[in-house]
Parts: C-alpha cells; sequence; structure tokens
C-alpha cells in the first residue's frame, strides 16, 4: 500500500505540473555577483547562461545586493551574458561547469556606448570559493584518456583522497574507514545500489562483472567524501555522483577495440618460483557510440556499446598425492581422472546505453536513459585446483535501469522537477551438474570436489521503483531546496544450500567401493518457502536545506535530512521457550524511525581565489537485505539440515526427494536481529582550505574526521562465559587467554537446542582521522595533474555487516575473537591505510608550431602521455593460530595469546599506470587513437596477501611457524594492452 501511494504521488507530481529541482548529483549552479564599473552592485540585471554543445538557455535576475543563480544546470560548456539598460553588456564564454559544482562567476558591467566586453576563459575558476563539502571531480578528461586495468570507470575514485580498497571485500571502495557497505552510487541523480549485498549494481568489480556502465559511457563524475549536503544520503561513507554522456548539436562518436593476450603479459612472482610458464590468456574488449541532434537546439541521442570477451583457465590439480597402491585406490584414480583437466572461465559481457534529451520550450527539459548489461561468466560459481568443472557453473548478471525526469523552470526563483526509476539486478547462479556433490579425500586432504556444488542454482534479484520530488525556492540570499525520495526494492533470494545433496568419502577406496563417511542433505520446513526468501527493503527519506549567501565572501549551508527504511519482517517465528524466554523473536526487524541527520557547512573567501571551507553533518547508512535474508531462512524453521551415516545413507548418487528417518537433524543455527538493532551513521567534520598556487592550479589541504556509531556485526550469543586459561608457546613461555567452557571444538551452549545464535547487532564503533592533501591543475597549455595524499588512521572493534553464513571461513573471519568482550578487538581497521599516494596526469605533446617543417610536426606531434602512480603504505592483518584455541567454534578468529588485532603489516604498494596515444588525423573531424597501455609498468611485485597462521597447535603446545608473514598472493604483473580508436 506504501509502494502503491508512493506511485501515484509520483504520477500526480508528473501529471500536475509539480516539477521538481534536480539533484546536484547530475547537475552544476552558476552563481555570483553583478557589479558596475565602480564596484557597486547592481540589481535587476538579466543573467543569461547558455550551453555553448546543446543550445540550452537559463536566465536569472540578480537581486538587491547584485547576487544571482542558476541552478538544475547540466554539465557541459557555457557562456554567461549580463544584460541592464543603460549598461554595456558583459558576455564571458567558454566555462565549464562540472558535476555538482558551484561555479561562482562575478561580471562587471560596462559604461554605456562602450563596445561590449568580452572575456575568454578556456577553464572555470579553479577554486569553487562557496563549495562547502569536501569533493572531487574526476574530469570527462581524465575518464577518457587515463589508462584503466579492466575499463571500470569507479577505479578511478582511487584517484581521490580519503579513499582506498576495503581489504575485507573484494571490488568495495572504502572512504575514510569506513565498510564498502556504507558508500552510495549515483548515476544521473538515481540510486544505482544494489542493496542486498550492499554493493553497486550488478556487483561491478567483486570479481565476476567487471563494468554496469561502459567508461565511454561516462562523462565525468564527483566524489563527495565528507560533510555533503542533506539532498545526499543513505550512506555513512561516501556518495560518487555520475553523469552518462548527452548527445550534442554536432554528430560525434568513437568506435573501438582493446586487446591483450599472454604474450604481452609477465609471468607472475610465483609461476616463476616454480617454473611454471604463464596461463593461457586471451582479453579482448570492443564497441562504440555516437551521439548527436534529433532537432538542433531542440532534441538529442547518444547510444553507446561496450562489449568484453575474456578467457581465463582454471587448473585442476589433484590432492592427496601420491595415492595409495592398492586397486581399489587406483580404481578410483582412474575414474577420476577425466576431473584432472583444465577448463576454461569466461567474463563476457555486452553493456548497452540509450540516452535522449529533449527541451519542452524555454522551461522544461526531458531526459530518460536506458542502460543494459548482460554478463555470463561462465564456470565462476565454483574455481580452485581441486574443483572439477562439473563442480561449477555459471554466474550471470542481467541489470537494466531506465530513468525519466522532467526539469522544468516556473519562475527564475522557483525551479522544479520529478524523476522515476525503474531497475532490475538479476544475479542467477546455473549448475553444470545435477548430481550430488562428492568430496573426495585421501589423507585428510582433498582430492577432488564433483558433482553439484552445494549452493547452486541460486538467484538473487531486485526489482527497483524510485520516485524522487524536490522544489527550489530562491529568496534573496537564500536558495532553500526541499524534498522527498521514494525508494522500494522487491527482493528475492534463492539460496539452496545443501539441497543437492553432499556425501563425503574419506578415502579413494571408499569412493571406489561407494562406501561414503557421511551424507548431508538440506530440506525445506513444512509449510515453509524453505531456501526462498523475500527480503523487501524500502527507503523513504526527505529532506530540507538552504544555501545562503550571507555575503560575497561567506556561504553557509543549513540542511537537515530523514532517513527511514522498512525492511519487511521474515514472519516465521520459532517458539521455542529458550527463545522465547530470552525475547528472542525471529519472526521481526525492529523500525528506526528516528534518523535525523542535521548539516552544516561553510565555506569563507578572505581574499580572491582563496577559500576556508569546514562543516559537520550526521549520515545514516543502510541495512543490506543479505542480512534479513538469513532471518529469512535460517530460523530453525524454514530449513532444515541432516546428517545420514551408515545404512541411512542412500546409494550414491542418488538423494531424498523428501525427508526420511534415520538422519540425524543438525543442531539449527539462527540469525535475528537484536531487540535494540538501529541503522548505522556516522558523524563527520572537516576543516581546511584552498587556494590558487598558479593559474589553472590549486592546492587544498584539509582535516576530515569520521566517528562511526551503531555500526553492524554479527556475534553469537550461545556460549558461556569465558574462562581465564594458560598456554605454552614453546620457547617463549607461558600465556593467558580466555577459553569457553565445554568439550573441544564442542562449547557448551546455554541455549541447548541450537548451535549458534547469531545476532545481528549494532553496537560496533569506529573513528577515522585523516590529513588530506591535493594539488589538482586543471587542463590548461596541454597538460594537466591531480597529485592527492592522504595521512591517516582508521580504528574500529571490528564491524562488518556481511557476516552471514555460520561457518564459512571468511564470515567467520569478520567476527569477535571474544563475544563477551567486544572491545578487546578494538584496534586499526582491516581498511586502515596509513598512507596513500596517487599521482594522475594527461600531458599532449603539441609543441610544433606552422612554423616548423611540415616532416616534424607529422612525426613529433599528435602524441599524448597519461599516467598513474599509486604508492600506498601496507595493509594490516592479525596473527592467527589455524586452530580453536578458545573453542567458541570459530577458529579464524582465534589470534595469538596476547596479541590484539591487526598488530602486524604488509609490504608497502608501488605501482605505475602508463598510457601513451598517437593521433592520426584522417579528416577535418575524424581521426586515429594507437593506444599503448602498460599497467604497473615497471613489474614491481607488490604482495597481497600473507600467512597469517602465527602458531600451530602441536599437543597442549603452540609452536611458531617459520612461514608467518610469508606472501602468498600478488597484485598483477605487468599487464600490456594495445587498442585502436576512431573518433569522429
Amino acid at each position: 500500500m506504501f509502494f502503491r501511494r508512493g506511485m501515484i504521488s509520483g504520477l500526480s507530481v508528473l501529471a500536475f505540473g509539480i516539477y521538481l529541482l534536480a539533484q546536484e548529483a547530475s547537475t552544476g549552479i552558476i552563481e555570483g555577483t553583478v557589479k558596475d564599473s565602480s564596484g557597486a552592485v547592481v540589481p535587476g540585471v538579466t543573467v543569461t547562461v547558455k550551453s555553448i554543445t546543446t543550445g540550452f538557455t537559463a536566465t536569472a535576475i540578480s537581486n538587491d545586493t547584485g547576487y544571482y543563480r542558476i541552478e538544475q544546470l547540466p554539465v557541459g560548456t557555457y557562456e554567461v551574458r549580463a544584460e541592464l539598460t543603460g549598461f554595456a553588456p558583459v558576455r564571458q564564454a567558454k566555462l565549464k561547469l562540472q558535476v555538482g559544482q558551484k561555479l561562482t562567476i562575478d561580471l562587471t558591467l560596462g559604461v554605456a556606448g562602450q563596445a561590449e566586453t568580452v572575456t575568454v576563459t578556456s577553464e572555470a575558476p579553479v577554486v569553487e570559493t562557496s563549495k562547502t563539502q569536501v569533493s572531487s571531480i574526476v574530469s570527462d578528461s581524465a575518464v577518457a584518456n587515463l589508462p584503466v586495468n579492466g575499463r571500470n570507470f569507479i577505479d578511478f575514485v582511487l584517484l581521490t583522497p580519503g579513499v582506498t580498497r576495503d581489504a575485507g571485500r573484494s571490488g568495495d571502495i572504502s572512504f575514510a574507514g569506513q565498510r564498502g557497505t556504507l558508500n552510495s552510487l549515483q548515476i544521473d541523480g538515481t540510486d544505482n545500489n544494489n542493496t542486498f549485498f550492499g554493493q553497486t549494481l550488478g556487483r561491478t568489480g567483486s570479481g565476476r562483472a567487471p563494468y554496469q556502465f561502459s567508461q565511454d559511457a561516462v562523462q565525468e563524475f564527483q566524489v563527495n567524501t565528507s560533510t555533503y549536503s542533506a539532498e545526499l544520503g543513505r550512506a555513512g561513507g561516501a556518495v560518487i555522483n555520475v553523469v552518462t554522456k548527452s548527445g550534442t548539436n554536432d554528430f560525434h562518436g568513437s568506435i573501438f577495440e582493446f586487446y591483450r593476450d599472454r604474450a604481452l603479459n609477465a609471468n607472475s612472482f610465483f609461476n616463476n618460483q616454480i617454473g611454471r610458464r604463464k596461463p593461457a590468456y586471451h582479453f579482448n574488449q570492443f564497441g562504440g557510440n555516437i551521439g548527436g541532434p534529433i532537432a538542433k537546439n531542440k532534441a538529442f541521442f547518444f547510444f553507446d556499446y561496450d562489449g568484453q570477451r575474456n578467457n581465463n583457465p582454471q587448473v585442476v590439480i589433484f590432492g592427496g598425492r601420491p595415492f595409495p597402491t592398492d586397486a581399489a585406490s587406483q580404481q578410483a584414480a582412474g575414474q577420476l581422472a577425466k576431473y584432472e583437466t583444465t577448463y576454461n572461465r569466461t567474463f563476457n559481457q555486452d553493456v548497452y546505453l540509450t540516452k535522449v534529451d529533449a527541451q519542452l520550450g524555454e522551461s522544461n527539459r526531458l531526459s530518460g536513459r536506458w542502460n543494459s548489461q548482460r554478463f555470463t561468466g561462465r564456470n565462476l560459481e565454483n574455481s580452485g585446483q581441486t574443483s572439477a568443472e562439473e563442480h561449477s557453473g555459471n554466474s550471470l548478471v542481467k541489470t537494466d535501469t531506465i530513468t525519466l525526469s522532467l526539469n522544468s523552470i516556473i519562475t527564475p526563483r522557483f525551479l522544479n522537477e520529478a524523476r522515476y526509476q525503474w531497475a532490475r539486478d538479476k544475479e542467477p547462479g546455473t549448475a553444470n551438474s545435477d548430481v550430488p556433490e562428492a568430496i573426495i579425500q585421501q589423507g585428510g586432504l582433498t582430492v577432488v570436489n564433483i558433482g553439484r556444488n552445494n549452493f547452486s542454482p541460486r538467484e538473487t534479484t531486485i526489482k527497483r521503483n524510485q520516485v524522487i520530488d524536490n522544489i527550489a525556492l530562491l529568496r534573496g540570499n537564500h536558495a532553500v531546496r526541499f524534498g522527498v525520495d521514494y525508494n522500494h526494492d522487491r527482493i528475492k533470494n534463492f539460496f539452496p544450500g545443501l539441497f543437492g545433496g553432499q556425501y563425503t568419502f574419506s578415502s579413494l577406496a571408499n569412493f571406489a567401493n561407494r562406501v561414503p563417511l557421511q551424507y548431508v542433505q538440506a530440506f525445506a520446513g513444512a509449510n515453509t518457502d524453505g531456501p526462498l526468501a523475500f527480503p523487501n527493503s524500502s527507503d523513504f527519506s526527505a529532506f530540507i536545506q538552504d544555501d545562503w549567501k550571507a555575503s560575497r565572501r561567506l556561504t553557509l549551508n543549513f540542511g537537515l535530512r530523514y532517513d527511514f527504511q522498512l525492511l519487511r519482517n521474515p514472519g516465521v517465528k520459532n517458539s521455542d521457550s529458550q527463545l522465547l524466554a530470552a525475547g528472542i523473536d525471529t519472526s521481526r526487524v525492529p523500525r528506526d524511525k528516528n534518523n535525523f541527520g542535521p548539516r552544516f557547512g561553510l565555506a569563507w573567501s578572505p581574499r580572491e581565489k582563496f577559500v576556508v571551507r569546514g562543516g559537520y553533518g550526521i549520515f545514516y547508512g543502510r541495512t543490506p537485505a543479505i542480512m534479513l535474508a538469513q532471518a529469512f531462512t535460517q530460523n530453525g524453521i524454514s530449513v532444515s539440515s541432516v546428517t545420514f551415516r551408515g545404512a541411512a545413507m542412500p546409494t550414491y548418487p542418488n538423494r531424498f526427494d523428501s525427508i526420511p528417518s534415520g538422519g540425524s537433524p543438525a543442531t539449527p543455527n539462527l540469525y535475528f536481529f537484536n531487540r535494540d538493532y538501529v541503522n548505522p551513521y556516522t558523524q563527520q567534520a572537516s576543516l581546511g582550505f584552498e587556494f590558487e598556487v598558479a593559474q589553472n592550479t590549486a592546492f587544498n589541504i584539509s582535516y576530515l574526521m569520521v566517528k562511526g556509531t551503531h555500526l553492524t556485526r554479527t556475534r553469537d550469543i550461545n556460549l558461556l562465559a569465558p574462562v581465564r586459561t594458560v598456554v605454552v608457546l614453546r620457547g617463549e613461555g607461558a600465556a593467558e587467554y580466555f577459553r569457553f567452557p565445554g568439550p573441544q571444538n564442542n562449547p557448551t551452549r546455554p541455549f541447548t537446542n541450537f548451535g549458534r545464535l547469531s545476532e545481528y547487532e549494532s553496537n560496533s564503533n569506529s573513528f577515522y582521522n585523516g590529513l588530506i592533501l591535493q594539488l589538482t591543475r586543471h587542463y590548461a597549455q596541454n597538460f594537466q595533474a591531480m597529485i592527492s595524499y592522504t595521512v591517516s588512521k582508521a580504528i574500529d572493534d571490528n564491524p562488518d555487516a556481511t557476516s552471514v553464513v555460520a561457518f564459512n571461513s571468511g564470515d567467520d573471519a569478520k567476527m569477535v575473537q571474544n563475544p563477551f568482550n567486544m572491545r578487546d578487538d578494538r584496534s586499526v581497521s582491516v581498511v586502515d591505510q596509513r598512507q596513500r599516494l596517487a599521482i594522475s596526469g594527461i600531458w599532449d605533446l603539441n609543441y610544433l608550431h606552422d612554423g616548423a617543417p611540415p616532416a616534424a610536426r607529422a612525426l613529433l606531434n599528435h602524441w599524448q602521455v597519461s599516467g598513474i602512480i599509486t604508492i600506498q603504505s601496507g595493509r594490516p592483518y592479525s596473527g592467527v593460530l589455524g586452530t580453536d584455541l578458545n573453542n567458541d567454534s570459530n577458529r579464524f578468529t582465534d589470534r595469538t595469546p596476547g596479541q590484539g588485532r591487526n598488530t602486524h603489516a604488509g609490504d608497502n604498494f608501488a605501482g605505475l599506470d602508463l598510457r601513451v596515444t598517437r593521433y592520426i588525423l584522417l579528416g577535418e573531424r575524424l581521426k586515429l587513437q594507437l593506444i599503448g597501455e602498460a599497467f604497473n609498468l615497471f613489474n614491481r611485485t607488490n604482495f597481497a596477501v600473507y600467512n597469517n597462521t602465527e602458531y600451530s597447535l602441536v599437543g597442549t603446545e603452540l609452536v611458531r611457524r617459520a612461514d608467518f608473514g610469508t606472501p602468498r598472493d600478488t597484485f598483477d604483473p605487468r599487464i600490456f594492452q594495445l587498442a585502436a580508436k576512431i573518433l569522429f
């Protein structure tokens, strides 16, 4: 009902013309003061801005203080013209407006009778004197010309300060010490986040789908790191605002192909160590786009296609060798030999974008965009040297986003927009086999896994409807904006863990004789949906914002935002008497209704080209629906896992159609929300200054503080209080630790009917201090550059919203060592990046002019060099034991006794990515680009993973491992890539 009302409300807005302001996420603002030649302010001046590429115009009238402001301007290049009877008009041309930018253009009218004054600039002012937030722009030239491995434009975010990779989750990016689940990606002003996994739609960059939007379809984007305005929310970290390309009055486009192969790449460090050749590899990306006018100055189109074909081999090598020589073992080895073959893993994708913009009269602008992604990851469902091809399956991603927006200017002081989005993110996984999974072991090691892997086929699908309504009112020196945003996600999650059955054979001989050690199969509970869940999530937000131009040199920003996330109740209540006595209700999710976030910002410019800016705000994040999905299915009723042994087992490779007698139902492990659970939030504060150090070059220094509160964690509450225990470290003496009561590897559970009771709690905290230095040079005299340096420290007590699978190694490692003393885990965060330097630049080598010999001009001109240098300190990690010493059923959190979390650090990282481009002019408006790119040009070995097992348990003693801290994996070696591109 709530959703239907929201849709009706949104359609009513469109129908009756209650048009609403575009968010700064997709547009920009031009403002300033008009004066006469004596310096006095001039009211009543008509100020008109006009897009040079599309002819779009907008008008404002300067007020009593000479101040004018024009909002909801599409990014692009503009000219500004000011006119008033009795004065000579003034025109300023070639002003580049970027996404989310407040461009201050002060104008001086000439004396009547003089010729029109024309000021020509190639770039906008380099210092934004009215910007209050901590943010950076990745410009159109950077997106188009810098090298990026894999062509995922989001990787350019790493050029900005305060940013690093989220070491705890592949593909995520951490801002200001916060986990990737707290970020938000906005594309053309609409929500582009996967609310189930807490990542972007399509889960791009997570090792599967490479990107959702083509790099060539992205115009530019803004990275808001801190103290951004109340218009932006649903993020405790950063908000990334992306604008896609549009057509113009001129036809333009490109055709491209990128190619790489094994012969172009260096071998990996570990392959060289063992004398292994480079594996087969083929990578190809291709596509093109075209844009232009449908009707000049009225309507425009843009179309883009991007394809990728990427093949990687998966080598299968049996474990447990040498095999026994008895006849049964050799028979099994012969039967399994067909599985020890290399198979292909593919990363194939096609992405399409179509966009139409139309100017409807002088006051209305309509825009529509459709983006489609189709990804097929063959054999990506499971991998590894002991996983046969039939044990895998295809990972598929199908995303579609359709957005519509209508911008209107009711009067120059009343600006409105209506925006609607429909989106679908469908991510099924198929199975290569329907035969039950079989794990064949020998001597305690896995020889090979065959059959259907234990969680496929699966599916996670999100269908979204989003309506955004905002209004802007300009009153004097105040620009007041307010609006609402309703986002409804219908989510389907099907994850049939172990429903296909799983056999375990303890030896090759037992496999030959078809005598399994055990058989496990999961079944749906009576009158339940079993592993099928519909964890729907809805977001409602409202904000009010006042940008007050208190004086020509002081801008104040006051805002208030309200966020409410409505998670669907699981509905199935486990009525176990122990749970009821403890007040545990598996059927509900608490409603957090008081999420009011005040925002304040200031920008003070005591002199020209210098600004002091600061701010403070409270920013609320979301709860990923993957947590809710587990509460739907892992309640001890919807799904039951049963272990069969001896005569109760079926004959391999059969499975049961329904639950039989004779098995041993596994003790249920539950997931549920704490009764006091609330959404996470951060408090962000910043203070800094920016000034122009040279023409087109600005330097910024800022201090950034981010405090995370009510951050999410998963905690096992079904344990007795631990007792102080002593263990001997061989050759080093005794050490104390806390051990949970009960038999080894089987802790005593106070809730005797259950195993783990995994409670979602919101009691984790974090604290980040960062010093940010940034030097930005806008493109001028054939050169542009950005240098970002961050020195920071991130501390937390191990928050993570994605520990959702009990006894899974990756998820278990995200939990605290001692659930009774969570402060014991307070230390530097896994996303702590003490120092990080990112340098990027573009240099056009066009210095020979008409006076030079033609041969020299042809040979030496039309070259471009661009590159990215990244240097960063090593990432922290903990020394662990690899055994469940404290007896809490989680062996992945047991640290060396007496050591804190993340007390060790890896090696520093350094890399240079380089692109060299040669332009060949084929005609007046046609040119060919020949491109060579090298990633990690100097082939530096940058280690990524280290052996973190510091001690092994031998009898009753802990023995230090000699291989502790040794590298286990690296980032990519040198990769060369060749490309050709035709632009017209």
